[in-house]
């Protein structure tokens, strides 16, 4: 008989702890359900999103990194042809792919694209290539050391 009395106690136990973690679930949905409030403007998309990149393959060259006493933003070097942007420039006509009415430059025949690079300053330099069809892009570092300028 005593041993009954310990097993009804234990199922007690039992009822009064799967009631407690019913409990707890309902508490726990019923916050889920009352989550922040956001206003409807914050569900909206962005009016004006920058990364909408246009696609294409293309090959831009740009100053990586040059000595201290050159103005790598100046007109320092000098590439021919002009260059794709790089970087998120949205301005039109700025050939960049960020740009409105941008698009790719055609590929060579040959698959070589050639380009010419000036320097005002002798110095060491870091040009950086990179290749980008607008999802994925790949760099090339290159090192020139400019010793002597040309008249």
């Amino acid at each position: 008989p005593s041993d009954d009395a310990v097993t009804d106690d234990a199922v007690t136990d039992d009822a009064v702890t799967d009631d407690a973690v019913t409990d707890d679930a309902t508490a726990d949905e019923a916050e889920e359900d009352t989550g922040p409030k956001l206003s409807s403007s914050a569900m909206r998309p962005p009016s004006r999103v920058t990364v909408g990149k246009r696609t294409g393959l293309h090959l831009s060259w740009f100053v990586y990194r040059g000595p201290e006493s050159v103005d790598l933003e100046g007109a320092n070097v000098t590439f021919r042809p002009l260059q794709v942007k790089v970087w998120e420039d949205t301005r039109t006509a700025m050939n960049s792919p960020w740009a409105p009415l941008w698009s790719s430059p055609d590929v060579p025949e040959d698959g070589m694209y050639e380009v010419r690079v000036t320097f005002d300053q002798p110095g060491t330099y870091v040009l950086r290539g990179r290749a980008d069809d607008g999802a994925l892009y790949h760099d090339q570092d290159v090192t020139v050391h400019v010793t002597t300028l040309l008249p």
